[in-house]
C-alpha cells in the first residue's frame, strides 16, 4: 500500500496486516474538520455521502504526495471512485480548494514550529 489511497474493497484485510490504516474519521482533530473534508462541505462535493469517504481519502493523499495538483492529476486519482449523484465539477473544486487548505495549514504549522524554535 505504501501511503497510497486504496479503496477498502478492492483489498483483503490481510494485505492491510503491518500497515498504517487511516479511514475518514481518523482525517480530523480535536473535533475539527480536516481542510479536505472541510473543502468539501463548503464546496459541496457530497451529496448522498456514499462516494465521499472515498473520494475525501483519495483527494488527501494525493495531495499529500502533490501540494499543488492541477484539474487533471485530481481527475486521474478520483477515477474509478463513482459518484451518482454530481456531475464531479464541485468534488473537483472541492479537491482544489482543499489542497489550498491543506498547503495553508501545512505553512502555518511551519511557521508555529519555527516560533517555537
Amino acid at each position: 500500500m505504501n501511503g497510497r489511497a486504496v479503496k477498502s474493497c478492492n483489498i483483503l484485510a490481510v494485505q492491510a496486516d503491518g500497515a498504517e490504516v487511516t479511514t475518514i474519521e481518523g482525517l480530523s482533530k480535536d473535533g475539527a474538520l480536516h481542510p479536505m473534508q472541510e473543502a468539501f462541505r463548503e464546496c459541496h462535493g457530497l451529496q448522498c455521502g456514499f462516494c465521499t469517504p472515498g473520494m475525501v481519502m483519495a483527494a488527501t493523499a494525493l495531495v499529500a504526495q502533490h501540494p499543488h495538483p492541477d484539474e487533471h492529476m485530481v481527475r486521474e486519482q478520483l477515477d474509478g471512485n463513482l459518484c451518482r449523484c454530481t456531475g464531479y465539477h464541485n468534488i473537483v473544486r472541492a479537491v482544489m480548494k482543499g489542497a489550498e487548505a491543506m498547503a495553508e495549514a501545512e505553512g502555518s504549522d511551519a511557521s508555529l514550529q519555527n516560533l517555537a524554535a
